[in-house]
């Protein structure tokens, strides 16, 4: 697994961050905490775009990723960031109960044991800390019409695969939302990014995903740690 990620990610891959729906939506949610000399964490952070959209300077900006593209770009921006592989049941690299926030964007798809993942981020928060955390819908508009049709809703079957992201589980917003709650989150806001009326996600909607978040492309809580 190792290997397999630190490949897939060692180079720009043209994510297009800068642009993308799901991250200004993430920068706004932290941004309306307000949260100032606050110690941040962005656990697959890649080239640090959604650390570098806090708008607070004061705050102390943290990342986590496996590439070594990754680790470059970061340093480049002053993150202090950690190569890591979330691999297995090894510790994440830092001291409980430092963080006020963390970040884990369209990562937890990724994670073979997500019980132990969870756990590590409730160690690594603060009482009350915030989790804000993002994933692929696998019931959106589009998933659901693919399926209707008998087509693959857009699952991968194998880390090998030409353009694999080497997701190896999906949610809905229901089953991410018992996930939390069962490592004692309390979700705190839903949000989605877009709602795709087509494969490539060219002709979409921002508005129908505010009204309807259960068919938008993406999950995003903000959840708080209960203690």
């Amino acid at each position: 697994m190792k290997n397999i990620y630190q490949k897939m990610y060692h180079t720009n891959r043209q994510l297009g961050l800068k642009t993308n729906k799901r991250i200004e939506i993430m920068a706004d949610i932290i941004n309306s905490l307000k949260l100032n000399r606050a110690n941040i964490l962005d656990i697959g952070c890649y080239d640090g775009t959604l650390l570098s959209l806090i708008k607070n300077k004061k705050n102390n900006l943290y990342g986590l990723d496996a590439s070594d593209y990754a680790v470059e770009k970061c340093r480049r921006k002053k993150i202090k960031i950690k190569q890591f592989f979330l691999n297995g049941q090894e510790k994440i690299p830092f001291k409980s109960s430092f963080f006020d926030l963390i970040i884990v964007g369209e990562i937890i798809e990724h994670i073979y044991d997500t019980d132990f993942f969870l756990e590590e981020i409730s160690r690594l928060l603060k009482p009350n800390g915030y989790l804000l955390i993002s994933t692929p819908n696998i019931a959106s508009l589009g998933r659901r019409l693919l399926l209707l049709l008998g087509i693959s809703p857009l699952i991968e079957i194998s880390p090998n695969q030409k353009n694999s992201s080497g997701h190896i589980r999906y949610f809905t917003f229901q089953t991410l939302r018992k996930l939390l709650e069962e490592h004692k989150f309390s979700v705190l806001l839903k949000k989605s990014d877009v709602v795709n009326f087509n494969s490539c996600g060219s002709i979409n909607s921002k508005i129908l995903s505010q009204t309807f978040p259960s068919l938008g492309q993406s999950i995003i809580y903000l959840a708080n740690l209960f203690v």
